[in-house]
């Protein structure tokens, strides 16, 4: 019996300083979680039995992971990404789903976010307008190119001065400078994705006090198309005026007609020079994907070479009751299991989940000072339990050799 106990000891002592090495050998391992061993006292009873019965031993009952937050090593790479609280990444292998806390990623060559031995981030996708959507599958930054926007609205904001005097030489010439007093640019483009020139022309009203006559020209070409903006004495734009120029007419070479609706509502008649302050239009023209970065709530922004910004994609989180009873799968990676409970997944930043720490990678939870001298109570263990069955072993012999 003593043998046996003794054994039990020695096997759980090697199991614990197996677990323990595994700790230190890993303490390099990106969103390596280390783990404990947990043992449980064997015991055995008679049917019947009274009072108290000699134990058998130990066996090891099951080895934990620790999923304490580990530190962040910051790195040059945008598809690094690192967990700071809870949750783990979902990946899709195949048929099978797992979860790692190791953010290193890459692109494949379809553009899906996959880690280095080919598994997918699960995540949500967007729309062409960059909404994100509540579909999960794998995680994709594509290449391709945005499509372009036709201009159809244009902002103008600025002032016209209102202490200009109105223009002596008529009528209205846009080659003439001597026919306006100013003058503002901007580019649109058309559903081909072509640049044309805007140019506004704001005369004062020989007639009318506080009154500016604006023309527009695109491509140096004059439209028909006129409106009066008339300012009240605080030099702001009259109730009953106009505050939008509509050039119904556009209809530019090699591409579909194309209304534009310039916007003045918010443009001023003050006592100060005139001036464009901002001028903006819902325009652009196509764009080759030139860079992406994530957010804290793991949104994927895409950036275009045509200035255009789109979310193309969000990563996706996974809790669980108990983190702590994941099976591990190898590679950093774990499974669910029964003692684990249900994955819930969702976005970063929502329902207790950490956030994204993107350029980041999570280090090893590893303490090793604290393992080494868990190594060293192991191995005094171990050679505690050696020194039972060694002790066993004498008496057996006395016992033989008596006469």
């Amino acid at each position: 019996m003593a043998f046996n106990t003794s054994i039990s000891g020695l096997q759980a002592a090697q199991k614990d300083m197996g677990v323990i090495s595994n700790n230190i050998a890993n303490v390099g391992t990106t969103g390596f979680k280390r783990s404990d061993s947990l043992f449980a006292e064997l015991y055995t009873a008679s049917l019947g039995g009274a009072g108290t019965q000699p134990g058998s031993g130990v066996t090891l009952e099951r080895i934990r992971s620790d999923f304490g937050q580990g530190s962040f090593e910051f790195t040059s790479s945008q598809l690094d990404l690192a967990i700071d609280g809870n949750g783990l990444f979902v990946l899709q292998n195949g048929p099978e789903t797992l979860y790692t806390r190791a953010g290193a990623f890459r692109l494949d060559n379809d553009g899906f976010v996959v880690t280095e031995s080919g598994a997918n981030l699960q995540g949500y996708g967007a729309d062409d307008n960059g909404q994100i959507n509540t579909a999960l599958g794998n995680l994709q930054i594509t290449n391709a190119l945005l499509a372009q926007k036709p201009t159809e609205e244009i902002t103008f904001n600025g002032n016209l001065d209102s202490r200009a005097t109105a223009p002596t030489t008529a009528p209205f010439d846009a080659t003439n400078p001597e026919t306006y007093n100013f003058t503002s640019t901007t580019t649109v483009y058309d559903s081909a994705g072509a640049a044309h020139q805007v140019t506004l022309y704001f005369a004062k009203d020989a007639t009318a006090a506080n009154q500016y006559n604006v023309t527009a020209s695109i491509d140096d070409v004059v439209q028909p198309e006129t409106a009066s903006l008339v300012f009240d004495n605080a030099g702001v734009l009259d109730a009953a005026s106009v505050t939008a120029l509509n050039l119904a007419s556009y209809s530019p070479a090699n591409a579909n007609a194309q209304p534009i609706n310039i916007d003045f509502s918010t443009i001023t008649g003050y006592g100060a020079t005139s001036a464009t302050s901002g001028v903006t239009q819902d325009g652009y023209a196509a764009g080759q994907l030139a860079g992406f970065e994530f957010d804290r709530t793991g949104i994927a922004y895409a950036t275009y070479t045509n200035g255009e910004t789109r979310a193309v994609g969000q990563v996706a989180l996974a809790t669980f009751t108990n983190p702590s009873g994941l099976q591990s799968a190898g590679k950093t990676n774990f499974a669910e299991s029964s003692t684990s409970g249900l994955a819930s997944i969702g976005t970063p930043d929502s329902g207790a989940r950490g956030i994204i720490r993107p350029s980041a990678l999570e280090s090893a939870n590893v303490d090793l000072t604290v393992e080494l001298l868990a190594l060293i109570e192991a191995q005094r263990n171990f050679q505690s339990n050696a020194q039972a069955i060694q002790n066993a072993n004498d008496a057996s012999q006395a016992i033989l050799q008596l006469r």
